[in-house]
């Protein structure tokens, strides 16, 4: 039922006194005294205030009762994310989440000026990054020079007679070490031409890669994939749903796909023999600086032709990154308040660790009445202090509409002194006015821990995470980045890869509510159509107006078959959003890793953005 306005509520009041007093209802304006009308519209202005009151009631109840029945990641900000690029100092380095690389973007102010920003980001687990650079790519009669994510192409001089393996890329890596182990290495591949998306990284994982005449082992996806799996399996049996362990994996999902990592010990070397195909297709004259590089040969199935792979794009020492940047604090809790307060310039993400002086660490629990173990915290938001400075400046604004109405109200009367008085409030409401304007958005944001501790006064050591929210959106591919923490990385290099998207501020009502209905409803099993609405709605928040569920046909990407039945998702694009198809494939991926993980149809889906 929608909320009336004062009007409507006049209006009805009149209607219905009017009929009790057996007045016609086209002598309604003649026949009442103003003195009544002016009585039955301060009721109205007084019924409508209480009635949004009600619905402000209801829905900070309805809230916090279903945030005590969802888990807490479903809420809050959410990083940005991308592929990044970065060079080791030494032969091989281990990158891990604490490195800290920044981009200094131009974010707009209120003034219609600019600012530089930092904007940080942090790799999302280990890797492993060589003194090594993939410079060349071979494929039918061309060859490409790669410098960053730019590509020159010339033509290949072959001998008379003779062309290179058909659905083969052959990829030149360069570097001035000897004996470079690729052992748990990733190559990162990325095919710009959009269109046969789906059937080069299917056929991707099941490719045959080759070092010197040599096959050798590789294995799709990360090169620790295993030990994620396994802290994920202890998390599902100690059941402490954590909000960046979530973030991190549907992250790595989305860009699995990307990465094929090597299982064999293989070593580069500065000095190599070039591949037996090269001495017997390729003239040597024109191409003599072909044995400065190591060359690693990949097969392809047949159905990826060479107009495919001329599109692909592959490097080294690439890995998914969050927008996000590690702090910590040192904090003594007092007698009888076991509450640590974090005080933060950008958005809060999550708690990253907390331990005591004696080094005991504190794990997080589910909510207060989950346990009542010592050496144990959560996290709380909001509902802790009595007034901070948003809830502040919400109660002044709703204090000078009410003078406005009462101001309004009094004028009718017309007597001397009233309105001497009225005036002298009108002057100090648009001085309030003029303020409250001028206040500036709050520069910190405070969140709360809550811990059960070892013993009184325990000192803590505080680690979290920071996001900077949609500030971290739209960095194109290509921009650098400088290192802010970690002295194993070059200073200059790092750069990246992909457009960063998917960044959010703390979300809104309408996206909370559809995080939660998903929640509610499916609890991490999709059946009906409906829980497919709802997931995509929850994903694609306001960048979608509607979701059509049907069934449908699709082209298998195996060879041996044609159409198969699909489950069809139509999403109707919002005009007002600007959505680049970037960001709509990575939420298309992002919802179709959620289906085939979560649903129980036994018939794949398929998802088009209908514009």
């Amino acid at each position: 039922m929608s909320t009336e306005n004062k009007v409507q509520i006049k209006n009805r009041m009149i209607k219905k006194a009017a009929s009790l007093w057996g007045v016609s209802p086209n002598e309604i304006e003649s026949s009442f005294d103003p003195v009544v009308s002016l009585l039955i519209g301060a009721c109205a202005s007084e019924i409508e205030k209480i009635s949004g009151e009600i619905d402000n009631s209801q829905t900070r109840i309805t809230e916090r009762l279903i945030q005590l029945m969802t888990p807490e990641t479903l809420y809050g900000s959410r990083p940005a994310h991308g592929i990044v690029y970065a060079e080791p100092i030494e032969k091989k380095t281990t990158i891990t989440p604490e490195h800290l690389l920044y981009y200094k973007k131009k974010i707009k102010t209120k003034n219609a000026s600019t600012e530089l920003k930092n904007i940080y980001f942090s790799p999302i687990q280990q890797n492993q990054l060589i003194d090594a650079t993939v410079s060349r790519m071979i494929c039918g009669n061309k060859i490409f020079e790669l410098e960053g994510k730019r590509k020159t192409t010339s033509d290949l001089s072959l001998k008379s007679g003779g062309s290179l393996p058909p659905s083969t890329l052959y990829l030149g890596i360069k570097t001035e070490q000897d004996k470079i182990s690729l052992k748990d290495v990733s190559f990162y591949f990325e095919l710009l031409d959009v269109q046969e998306n789906e059937l080069f990284y299917h056929h991707l994982k099941n490719a045959n890669f080759s070092f010197v005449d040599q096959e050798f082992k590789t294995f799709p996806g990360y090169y620790n994939s295993d030990v994620s799996r396994r802290i994920n399996l202890e998390s599902i049996f100690n059941y402490k749903p954590n909000k960046t362990r979530n973030i991190e994996e549907q992250v790595k999902k989305l860009y699995r796909k990307h990465f094929i990592s090597i299982k064999s010990d293989i070593s580069l070397s500065s000095k190599v023999d070039i591949p037996e195909e090269f001495s017997k297709f390729i003239d040597q004259k024109d191409h003599d600086d072909l044995a400065d590089f190591n060359w690693i040969k990949i097969e392809f199935p047949r159905i990826v032709d060479n107009s495919i792979l001329e599109s692909v794009f592959c490097t080294v020492n690439a890995f998914p990154a969050l927008n996000r940047k590690w702090e910590s604090i040192s904090y003594q809790l007092k007698d009888y308040i076991d509450i640590v307060p974090i005080s933060t310039q950008e958005l809060f993400l999550d708690v990253k660790s907390i331990s005591n002086t004696s080094g005991k660490d504190y794990r997080l629990r589910e909510n207060d009445s989950a346990s009542d173990d010592k050496g144990t915290y959560v996290i709380r938001r909001d509902n802790v202090s009595k007034l901070d400075y948003r809830k502040a400046r919400e109660y002044l604004i709703h204090l000078i509409e009410l003078l406005k109405d009462e101001s309004a109200s009094f004028s009718f009367f017309g007597n001397d002194f009233l309105q001497s008085n009225i005036n002298e409030l009108n002057q100090n409401i648009s001085l309030l006015e003029k303020k409250v304007s001028d206040m500036k958005k709050s520069s910190e944001e405070t969140n709360y821990i809550s811990v059960k501790p070892y013993k009184k006064k325990d000192t803590l050591l505080v680690e979290y995470w920071t996001t900077s929210g949609e500030d971290a959106n739209q960095i194109k591919s290509g921009n650098s980045l400088s290192i802010y923490q970690g002295s194993d990385l070059k200073q200059k290099g790092s750069m990246f890869l992909t457009s960063t998207f998917q960044g959010k501020n703390n979300l809104g009502m309408e996206e909370r509510l559809n995080a939660y209905r998903r929640a509610l409803l499916s609890r991490n099993r999709i059946v009906t159509r409906e829980d497919v609405k709802a997931l995509c709605y929850e994903l694609c928040s306001n960048k979608v107006v509607e979701v059509e569920v049907s069934k449908g046909f699709k082209t298998d990407i195996h060879v041996s078959k044609g159409l198969i039945p699909c489950i069809e998702v139509k999403l109707l694009e919002n005009k007002k959003e600007n959505t680049s198809s970037v960001e709509w494939d990575s939420l298309k991926s992002n919802i179709l890793s959620i289906l085939e993980q979560q649903s129980l149809n036994v018939f794949p889906y398929k998802i088009t953005v209908v514009s």
